[in-house]
């Protein structure tokens, strides 16, 4: 029988770090049936309270064994709910274009129904790209089309795999279930703000691609798609910016925020809009400051490094904490030579000395202009901050409580980027807008986390977190004006997140599957 045991809550400063592996321990002592009455406990859900004194775990298992029964309908809640797809569609040799999360499950699900998608990237395979950012590291010389934004995986790869979401999709689920076949941890099906790591994504990635091959899947890699081939009024197929047309029945186009090229050439082919979109800059901590601010004692050996989320609404516009990294570093993910672009990055341990999170501030479209006065603001922002590090792909920083008051200032040179940093007038390359965002917001999160400013630096500045374009979807079919045309992802404005974007392509999959008949 099983028994749904809810509510046990731990005090996380007494834990082991072994605590996953006592869970029967756990279970017993929580519930109050014997050890040996209970044969198995599963984790299903575990996330952190530490609002008020020392940290807590919260916890919710199934037990089974020699225990009550809870009503089934009560289980089913927890349990993962399998999409279904025809296992045999006449749709045939579909192009999914982007193998970032919504190109590759979106290729995915087209694959299990048996439809031997075709899956064009720009980039490389994921071990190329891994190479390509290692050499660039080492020798400062950016390539275009192989980097931490273009390639296989996308983004996320390389940005510590978040996967919490505030989506209530039901397919969310079954994304974390094939993850973890696919080589993610376990405990990304259980926590409540889980992560997988970008040492880990790698593997998950090229574990996708081989499974997606396995069911017929082809892809093609280190192919630019510029356009879109459309005839009689109907999307068939695409152009690769060397000339070369690969004809499809349905194109499934998932760019992401690397695709920026791409997408402004849709925007002369498709209906679009103007949307609300983020801007911001790197800052970053010593990670002992965060875990005493949030868990106010040293950091429990049960307990990974403590992560923040910060909301500030003392000025007009909203600024907020994005990409926290815990324990990470901060990357260079420039896709455009002499342009440099911070993200953050950490590995599925988080055992790095640093924390460091994007503070963004959203831009209305009625504010910004036109996509071409956009698109100047972010190549300025980009090629400014390439040119305060010294035009070798360094990262200006500045500390944060000299960003406050307009004057130089870096007290300390220490930092979690394998660029490097050197002083650089942050404050006078972000726009004022986000200046006068960005200091109230300080202050705000200074009194939250006492020794945000004084411990914070400013690293370089982030353009690369939403896209500023909307692609018009029809509603109930999701293609775009263009009959057959399936835009989908964060590059098309769709989606916000590693999960979000996978389910977003899932469900333009499905769409496409639907079409076919």
């Amino acid at each position: 029988m099983a028994y749904l045991l809810k509510d046990i809550v731990l005090d996380a400063a007494g834990l082991p770090a072994d605590w996953q592996e006592r869970c029967i321990q756990i279970a017993a002592q929580n519930s109050g049936i014997a050890a040996g009455k209970i044969v198995s406990a599963e984790i299903l859900s575990a996330s952190v309270d530490s609002r008020r004194g020392t940290p807590k775990l919260l916890l919710t298992m199934l037990i089974s064994g020699d225990v009550p029964e809870t009503p089934e309908e009560e289980l089913a809640a927890w349990k993962v709910q399998m999409p279904v797809w025809p296992e045999h569609s006449s749709l045939l040799h579909p192009l999914v274009v982007g193998t970032g999360p919504a190109g590759i499950f979106g290729a995915l699900v087209l694959a299990m129904a048996g439809t031997k998608p075709v899956i064009i990237d720009r980039g490389g395979c994921v071990e190329k790209r891994v190479e390509d950012y290692r050499r660039f590291i080492g020798g400062r010389i950016l390539d275009p089309e192989s980097n931490l934004l273009i390639g296989e995986g996308g983004a996320g790869t390389f940005s510590d795999g978040k996967l919490y979401t505030g989506t209530r999709d039901f397919r969310a689920a079954w994304v974390k279930k094939i993850m973890v076949e696919c080589g993610a941890p376990p405990e990304i099906i259980w926590q409540k703000r889980a992560h997988v790591g970008s040492d880990r994504l790698t593997a998950v990635a090229a574990n996708l691609r081989r499974r997606i091959e396995e069911l017929g899947g082809k892809f093609i890699f280190h192919t630019n798609v510029a356009q879109i081939h459309a005839v009689n009024g109907k999307c068939a197929g695409v152009k690769s910016a060397g000339g070369e047309m690969f004809h499809a029945p349905a194109v499934l186009l998932a760019p992401g925020l690397g695709g920026r090229e791409l997408i402004r050439n849709l925007t002369e082919s498709v209906q679009w809009s103007l949307k609300p979109f983020q801007i911001g800059c790197r800052i970053e901590h010593p990670q002992e400051l965060i875990d005493r601010a949030m868990y106010h004692i040293s950091r429990p050996e049960a307990l990974g490094a403590a992560e923040y989320h910060l909301v500030s609404r003392r000025y007009h516009r909203h600024t907020a904490s994005f990409c926290m990294c815990p324990g990470g570093e901060i990357v260079n993910a420039s896709a455009w030579e002499k342009h440099s672009i911070t993200n953050g990055m950490s590995c599925f341990a988080r055992d790095g000395k640093f924390a460091n999170s994007c503070l963004i501030s959203t831009f209305a479209p009625e504010e910004s202009g036109s996509l071409a006065d956009i698109d100047r603001l972010l190549e300025k922002l980009e090629t400014e901050c390439f040119s305060a590090g010294g035009g070798d792909y360094t990262f200006p920083a500045q500390d944060a409580a000299a960003f406050i008051r307009r004057e130089n200032g870096l007290k300390n040179r220490q930092n979690s980027t394998a660029v490097g940093v050197v002083p650089g007038r942050i404050d006078r390359i972000v726009p004022q807008k986000l200046y006068d965002a960005l200091v109230p917001a300080l202050k705000d999160f200074d009194s939250r986390i006492p020794g945000f400013i004084r411990q914070g630096k400013f690293v370089g500045v982030e353009s690369c977190v939403s896209s500023p374009v909307r692609i018009w979807r029809d509603r109930e079919t999701l293609q775009s004006s263009l009959p057959g045309l399936y835009c989908s992802g964060e590059g098309c404005g769709a989606a916000g997140g590693i999960i979000s974007a996978a389910c977003d392509g899932i469900k333009c999959a499905e769409k496409m599957l639907q079409s076919a008949g």
